[in-house]
């Protein structure tokens, strides 16, 4: 069993954390991969599986995800919600939201579509969604994730939408991290298991392909409150290719574009982590989407005095963004590539190289 003390002498214990958290407004449980086909298919894939709601008997579930094939460089993402979250967001978010922000468009025609009973394309409808204990199974239509009943964080997961199924396992090669260096850093619980073994099997236009490679899985959960609406993020998960592992973030609040408590991890090659506040960010490459309008900074320059790391992380390519549910309206989650360099002396430095993903939330949102 595997148990450390936390804020308010709480406890993040594994297995029993991986389940939902039913006194929590906001929970939800990440992953990417990066993947090679056996007949010379590259892909990357992206899924964000979410329980949302005030009160536990009133949850609503929400999936993204994305399937990107890294040849051709193109990303399909898909966005469904089964109708308790539709009520949740007609009945209590949507309309608190747009007392504060009645000009906000885009999020009174999805008010206006719910009110209907429609949904607005291109989000779909989850019909059959819910989440079980013991073991933990997210069962959401024909997609799902469902871990054993062990505290290493293995699990099976199918994402399956419009004839795309990626049907992986996930097995950590590494311990859990709980970030912040005690699984708290911030407003949220927050542990991951950085670097996994991959396996499965892709499928897209009628043709199924025998993938394997590696990943990355967060869960997190607690309270959000008004976050979505006035303040995004910006988050790196990367991969080092010796082995260790960077979680990066910074908030940004969406009227000014303000940032504040960042934060890096390094997740060395033993597991052990060190964390700093002190990081600078730096951004460059900006991208305007076509469909958002929303303008996105897509390459960075990422300095961590404490680790004597300086980094460039950029996006492989620039049309990744994915359509989310309003207020944030849209995202850039994609894949991105890191290079830079460690001082290990003074006259020495190393090179850094590995890959990752990039989440840049907030810049879609209105500005009330």
């Amino acid at each position: 069993m595997l148990r450390y003390n936390i804020y308010l002498n709480r406890i993040v214990s594994l297995p029993e954390d991986m389940g939902p958290h039913a006194f929590t407004d906001m929970e939800w449980w990440y992953y990417y991969a990066f993947l090679n086909g056996e007949h010379g298919g590259k892909y990357a894939v992206m899924a964000a599986f979410y329980q949302a709601g005030e009160l536990p008997i009133l949850k609503g579930h929400y999936l993204i995800f994305s399937i990107i094939d890294l040849n051709k460089l193109t990303s399909h993402s898909f966005s469904l919600l089964d109708k308790r979250l539709a009520k949740n967001l007609e009945f209590f978010n949507l309309p608190f939201y747009l007392l504060q922000c009645p000009k906000d468009e885009n999020a009174r025609y999805l008010y206006s579509s719910l009110i209907k009973g429609k949904l607005p394309s291109p989000h779909q409808w989850l019909y059959h969604a819910s989440i079980e204990e013991n073991p933990v199974r997210l069962l959401y239509d024909n997609s799902s994730m469902i871990f054993n009943d062990s505290e290493e964080g293995e699990f099976k997961t199918v994402l399956s939408a419009d004839g795309m199924e990626a049907n992986l396992k996930f097995k950590s090669v590494k311990p859990v991290s709980l970030i912040g260096g005690n699984g708290k850093p911030d407003r949220l619980y927050y542990y991951s298991f950085p670097r996994n073994e991959v396996k499965g099997y892709i499928e897209k236009d009628g043709e199924s392909e025998c993938v394997i490679g590696g990943g990355w899985f967060d869960h997190q959960w607690g309270y959000l409150g008004d976050l979505l609406t006035k303040t995004g993020w910006n988050w790196f998960g990367l991969q080092l290719d010796d082995g260790r592992e960077l979680l990066i973030n910074e908030f940004r609040a969406i009227n000014t574009g303000d940032t504040s408590s960042p934060m890096a991890n390094l997740i060395e090659q033993d597991g052990s982590v060190k964390v700093t506040r002190n990081v600078t960010f730096e951004h460059s490459c900006h991208w305007q989407s076509p469909e958002s309008n929303a303008v996105y900074p897509l390459k960075w320059i990422i300095t961590i005095p404490e680790f004597k790391l300086k980094l460039t992380v950029k996006a492989v390519f620039k049309k990744q963004e994915m359509t989310v549910l309003a207020p944030l309206n849209a995202i850039w989650e994609g894949v991105c590539s890191v290079t830079g360099s460690e001082t290990t002396t003074a006259l020495n430095e190393t090179p850094i190289s590995g890959k990752g993903f990039m989440e840049l939330v907030g810049y879609a949102s209105y500005k009330c």
